[in-house]
């Protein structure tokens, strides 16, 4: 189980690279959005002395559920890009793959509705496919020559230069 398919592991990679640029960016552009609401909350806990517990309850939480999503796709990238990308490697990341493909369905990623959701999950759909592709198909074999046809094959060559 250890061979691996050149063609599918290129394809993994590729797609790795794709999934990371996108869950990187997206984790970037979310955490970069979400400072301004804290630091606003934070300033009026510590300029009007709010209770800390009041500011609490007023932090959107699911904004947390979509960057740990987004901070686990990045390091399933991450660890796709500087695997090997062998059949072994491809069967241990398959779960997490399904695992994060079927929570990228059920969680609310954008606002721009669902053709942009299901556009940005392409990418890890087809890193699952691809991980389940390459679990199950098995690369041809290259051909083994004999061991006793390697003396021959010597003993052809001493011949022919024997005869020039």
């Amino acid at each position: 189980m250890k061979y691996r398919n050149p063609h599918i592991a290129r394809a993994l990679f590729w797609d790795a690279a794709i999934l990371l640029a996108l869950s990187a960016y997206e984790l970037f552009v979310r955490l970069d959005a979400s400072w301004g609401w804290a630091k606003g909350y934070f300033l009026s806990h510590i300029e009007a002395q709010t209770p800390i517990a009041v500011v609490m309850k007023y932090i959107p939480y699911h904004n947390v559920s979509v960057w740990a999503y987004m901070l686990a796709c990045a390091l399933l990238a991450l660890w796709a890009l500087f695997s090997r990308r062998t059949r072994r490697v491809c069967a241990m990341m398959l779960a997490p793959a399904a695992a994060l493909t079927a929570i990228g369905f059920l969680l609310r990623l954008t606002i721009f509705g669902e053709v942009l959701r299901t556009l940005k999950l392409l990418p890890l759909a087809g890193f699952t496919a691809l991980c389940l592709l390459h679990t199950v198909i098995r690369p041809p074999r290259r051909q083994e020559t004999p061991i006793d046809t390697l003396p021959l094959r010597r003993h052809r060559r001493s011949q022919r230069r024997r005869a020039a």
